[in-house]
């Protein structure tokens, strides 16, 4: 299970990713001098994510465990990355909700939104959109555990193969010689080597 989730996981985030940066990079000639750093930023980091996400299809489909990792690492970074971004938005949805609405009641000059509807709807839809990340964030959460057991599993996988395929030599144990020779016995009489005689 955690096998078809890594991959449907790499090789979606791949497709998207690798996609996002291509067409970052087509209309990047359109954008204003003030956004060229933004949107260099974010087409750097779309590539990063498409090609950690190609790591760790790869790594999935030859069981490669330093892919895996690396995407690994990639994944639990990218929900960091998530996680920060969607408590500045919603921090930023809640302290803006008045000032959002004194420039859209001024550009209406409608009877029908006042400033308490504005607001009110405005709140409701800030709700909804910090629940929606909250549940995206449990969710990338889930699949970044489901990423991180997969790639255990395989290490465990390969370490236990590794021990199974090598020769393990037991050292023979040293044998005990006594200084002092003690005396051998044959059929309860006591033997004497022909030499000694």
């Amino acid at each position: 299970m955690s096998r078809t989730a890594t991959l449907v996981l790499a090789v979606l985030g791949a497709i998207t990713h690798l996609y996002g940066a291509m067409t970052l990079t087509a209309l990047s000639d359109e954008f204003e001098d003030a956004d060229t750093g933004a949107v260099l930023g974010l087409t750097a980091y779309s590539y990063l994510s498409g090609f950690a996400c190609l790591a760790g299809a790869v790594g999935v489909l030859k069981n490669n465990v330093k892919h895996l990792r690396f995407f690994n690492a990639y994944y639990w970074a990218d929900l960091a990355l998530h996680t920060m971004f969607s408590v500045a938005s919603a921090l930023m949805f809640f302290s803006l909700h008045t000032d959002i609405c004194k420039e859209i009641v001024s550009e209406v000059k409608d009877d029908e939104l006042d400033m308490n509807t504005c607001e009110l709807v405005y709140i409701r839809g800030a709700w909804l959109v910090t629940i929606a990340m909250a549940i995206n964030m449990l969710l990338k959460l889930h699949f970044a555990f489901a990423i991180h057991s997969y790639t255990k599993q395989v290490k465990k996988n390969i370490d236990e193969e590794e021990s199974m395929n090598s020769v393990i030599v037991a050292p023979y144990p040293v044998a005990y010689i006594s200084e002092k020779e003690q005396p051998i016995y044959v059929a309860g009489q006591e033997y004497i080597p022909d030499e000694k005689k």
